[in-house]
């Protein structure tokens, strides 16, 4: 037992009693029932096993429902991404699209925010290339997309260049599909005529009640929004409100 529990200047005698009790109050882990079952030499290996299995099976069904609720969290949090890169298709003109680089800027901090990280993989099956996207979050749970590979030929392009194509192609579209990313014009930077959600519009005036600030500081907050009212903040501007509020309500000691 931590002996940061027992006051101090305690005798060493009565501080082992106290020790004592106070392990005796504390509920065992399921892992330290099932050690203190397997040393149990009556009780049959394969049941041990079983029990062993059960343990895992709750905890990755833990882990399962935490990355769902976060998932659906930053759902409500991810931005639209602008379309600024360019592809010349000759006669039929250009075409606008979002690069993975503008998606990633965009994205990141709302998944890191809420746990989660994106990792990449390519493996070859039946003369193709398939990627996979590994979408994992801090409880342990993890779900995958994947997408065929296909080599993206253009003007000056080998062969190699022609296939990192393809697959910078493949991991922007992943992770746009996995997170349900909606891309705009580059005209309206993405967000110009989106504003936050209800839900989102409850989540900061909450943040702002707690924190219960100054007129002063409430002025520097609208000018830091872009906005003059909740409802009238963007939602190119929400992922960075969010965190200035959650950011100050740190440096108050608070927990929100």
């Amino acid at each position: 037992m931590p002996a940061d529990l027992i006051p101090a200047g305690i005798p060493a005698g009565t501080q082992q009693q106290m020790e004592r009790a106070l392990d005796a109050q504390r509920q065992p882990t399921p892992m330290e029932m099932i050690a203190a079952i397997a040393r149990d030499p009556s009780i049959p290996i394969d049941r041990i096993s079983a029990l062993i299995g059960l343990q895992e099976r709750m905890e990755a069904r833990e882990a399962e429902k935490s990355y769902n609720v976060d998932f659906a969290a930053a759902m409500m949090d991810m931005p639209r991404v602008a379309k600024r890169g360019a592809k010349k298709m000759g006669d039929k003109g250009t075409i606008m699209y979002a690069t993975y680089e503008d998606v990633d800027a965009a994205i990141r901090p709302v998944e890191t925010r809420h746990g989660f990280a994106r990792s990449f993989s390519t493996r070859s099956a039946e003369n193709k290339s398939i990627m996979t996207l590994r979408l994992t979050h801090r409880a342990g749970h993890s779900t995958i997309s994947e997408r065929v590979c296909r080599a993206d030929p253009g003007p000056g392009r080998n062969d190699i260049q022609a296939e990192g194509s393809g697959e910078s192609y493949s991991r922007r579209y992943l992770t746009l599909a996995v997170w349900n990313i909606v891309t705009v014009g580059a005209d309206d930077d993405g967000n110009s005529a989106d504003p936050i959600n209800q839900e989102q519009c409850m989540k900061l005036q909450e943040m702002l009640d707690g924190l219960n600030l100054t007129p002063p500081q409430m002025e520097r907050f609208w000018k830091m929004a872009e906005a003059g009212t909740i409802s009238g903040i963007q939602q190119r501007k929400y992922a960075d409100v969010h965190q200035r509020l959650m950011d100050t309500y740190r440096q108050r000691g608070g927990g929100k």
